[in-house]
């Protein structure tokens, strides 16, 4: 189970998957993560030590990272906007995987 926690004071959701991807199949299990009805990708971005999926929902942007290092996945959004959005978008995730 995945589990999504939003961190207010950071603007964030934390993403802890039961089993975290390597690091060259995270863009393959972010697809997977955010195939939802309410989500379109934007743009997918891979380095050497952080990807990033960039995505839309309810006409704000949002991007998931996954930093290698740490094995850290999160979502942040991007900008005002999109920071409202948020818990929105926190609760959205958490129905769709129950």
């Amino acid at each position: 189970m995945t589990n999504i926690t939003l961190d207010p004071i950071h603007h964030v959701l934390l993403i802890t998957p039961t089993e975290i991807p390597e690091a060259d199949e995270f863009l393959f299990w972010a697809k997977l993560f955010l195939h939802q009805p309410e989500i379109a990708i934007v743009e997918e971005l891979e380095g050497a030590d952080r990807h990033q999926t960039r995505f839309s929902y309810e006409n704000s942007t949002f991007n998931i990272n996954f930093e290698h290092y740490t094995d850290s996945i999160w979502i942040a959004p991007e900008g005002a906007e999109s920071q409202e959005q948020l818990i929105n978008l926190s609760k959205y995730l958490l129905t769709s995987f129950q």
